[in-house]
Order: structure tokens, then sequence, then C-alpha cells
């Protein structure tokens, strides 16, 4: 019987979520993940907008005054990971950033920091740029034509600028953001160029909501260059930021990840899957650990195939190259 690990194309990274949300340091854990044999992590980029986007909807962030960081905290948080990628050899694979993309008093402003974290992955010779936010129903009410109109015509925008940098930009569908359920979902990969464009699939955040991540990924392979593994319990009741509770480690929810992994397998899909937890209820560590268990023992697969080991990481899969905007599985 074929393991899933001989047809795997693609490697398997860590988020720095479990530590950089807690305010911990970050060169121990990058020391961490590089003895389990990671190659890639991800870490978010946080920004004066991207917080305040996440203080209005995510609600994720504590209420309390913004903490400003001067320029000086900002470079030496970026030369952490510099010194990482170069006496490790663990590199980053993309900066999750939030922005609201449907203000267009707002944009030019979100845009331009954009494009500055472009470059900055540019520099670390990074493949992805992970973009989520937009405003959420819950709190600005129905989104209207124009809204999704706007919102991916910035998204188009920032793709053309990284496509010229190399870089490869993704979407990814979150809890409490402009894209949440999958008839939003739908309605934006109907309009959004998806040559410009790709989208990240985070199975939890769909299960959450109610849908269906494995059905999600078979209608929109080709546009898929990203993922994030993400396990989640679901307690009816929940609502807004109570559900990021949910979030656990790979194996301990709901997800039917021996599903996801064999649609990935079936696509071949070669780029990277990062595993994700923000609020571990145990050690960071030892949640890491267990979702270690978790993919080599219960999925049969490998954090660093061998199909992949030499190659250039881009974050797509076989057929990704459709040039249509249209992106549904025909």
């Amino acid at each position: 019987m074929t393991k899933r690990s001989d047809r795997q194309k693609f490697s398997i990274g860590y988020h720095l979520n479990s530590w950089d949300l807690a305010g911990l340091p970050l060169r121990e854990p990058l020391e961490f993940l590089n003895a389990q044999g990671f190659e890639w992590f991800e870490m978010l980029a946080w920004t004066t907008l991207s917080e305040e986007h996440s203080r209005k909807y995510l609600q994720f962030v504590p209420q309390a005054p913004m903490k400003f960081s001067t320029d000086t905290d900002l470079l030496r948080r970026y030369a952490v990971l510099s010194e990482a990628q170069s006496e490790l050899g663990i590199r980053l694979s993309s900066l999750y950033v939030n922005a609201t993309f449907t203000n267009p008093l707002v944009w030019p402003y979100e845009r331009d920091t954009l494009v500055a974290i472009l470059r900055l992955l540019k520099g670390f010779g990074s493949p992805i740029l992970v973009l989520g936010g937009g405003p959420s129903e819950a709190i600005d009410g129905p989104h209207e034509a124009q809204d999704y109109k706007n919102f991916c015509r910035a998204l188009e925008e920032i793709g053309s600028r990284s496509r010229d940098l190399g870089i490869q930009t993704v979407f990814h569908p979150h809890i409490e953001t402009f894209v949440e359920r999958r008839d939003q979902l739908d309605r934006v990969m109907d309009q959004i160029d998806t040559s410009l464009v790709g989208l990240c699939i985070d199975p939890a955040h769909f299960v959450l909501n109610h849908c269906d991540p494995v059905d999600a990924l078979k209608v929109y392979s080709s546009a898929v260059r990203y993922m994030h593994f993400k396990d989640t319990t679901v307690t009816p009741g929940l609502k807004r930021s109570e559900r990021y509770r949910e979030f656990c480690a790979l194996g301990a929810g709901v997800v039917d990840f021996p599903a996801l992994v064999d649609a990935l397998l079936d696509i071949e899909y070669n780029g990277i899957a990062l595993i994700e937890l923000d609020l571990p209820e145990k050690s960071a560590e030892e949640s890491a650990l267990q979702s270690i268990q978790y993919i080599r023992e219960t999925l049969g697969l490998e954090l660093n195939s061998a199909h992949i080991r030499n190659s250039s990481a881009t974050g797509q899969a076989k057929r990704a190259d459709a040039p249509t905007a249209n992106a549904r599985a025909k």
C-alpha cells in the first residue's frame, strides 16, 4: 500500500503565533522548530493599520491602548528572523497581514504598507504574502456589490506588485473578516483574477463557519497556493472572539485532515502547509510536538518531503497557472 509520504510533494512549516501572540522572544522558538526538522515558519506582520483592524473586527488583541513600537523595535524583531535564517537555515515562508481593503480613503495607506512588507519579504527570499481581513458583516452589515469590487481590485493590485517581485499573494478566508462563509468565498472567486491572487485554505476557519474545507479545496484547486493546517473543536453557542479558544493541536479537533491531505495529494500540491495554533492550552512546545506526532504517525506525512527538498517552494499547485479570473474546477 502506498504511503501518503510517498506521494507528498509539499513541505510543512510552523507558525510562530503560539509564542508571538504571548509576547515571548522568538529566537528560542525558532531554535526549537529547527531542531524538530522544520524548514519554514510564518509570522504575523503587526503594523498599526493591521492592529487597528484586528481590534475592531477580530477582537483578538487586548482592548487596552495599542502599544506603539519604535523603528528600533521593528528592526530588532526582523533581525531575529534574519539571524535564524542565516545561522539555523530555517526560512520565513510568509508574513500574514490584515487590512480593510474596501475603504478607498484608507486603501492608499494600506497599499503602501503592504508594498513595504513585500520588499521585506523579497529581502528574506520568502515566496508568499498572506492577506486577511476586510470588514465583517457581523459588524458592518451586508456586503454590497461595490465592497466586493473594491476588495478584489485591492488584492489584485497587491498581487500584481508581488508578482513583479517573484512573490505569490494569497488571501485567507477567516472568521470575523470579509470572507468567512462559503458563499462569500464563491463570490470573491468568481470576480478575482487568480493569476494575481491565490487562495490560502485554513480548514479550521471553514469548519467554524460550518463549511467543508475539502470541498473548497477541490473546487478551487487551481488557485490554492498556500495552506494552513489548523484544527478546531466546535462548541455550539460561542460567538465572535470566543471561538478563538476552540483552536487546538492537530488531531484534537474535528477537522477531517485525512480527507484534506488526500485531496492535496490528488492535486499534487507542491507548496507549503503551515501548522498553526494561536492560543495553546499546553505549552507552545508541547502542542507543537503533539501536532508533529499527528502529522507523522496518523497522517503518514513528513515535514520535508524528498520530492520538494530541492524545489523553489513557490506554493503553487500543479494546475495553478490558470489565467482566468474564475478558479472553479470544471
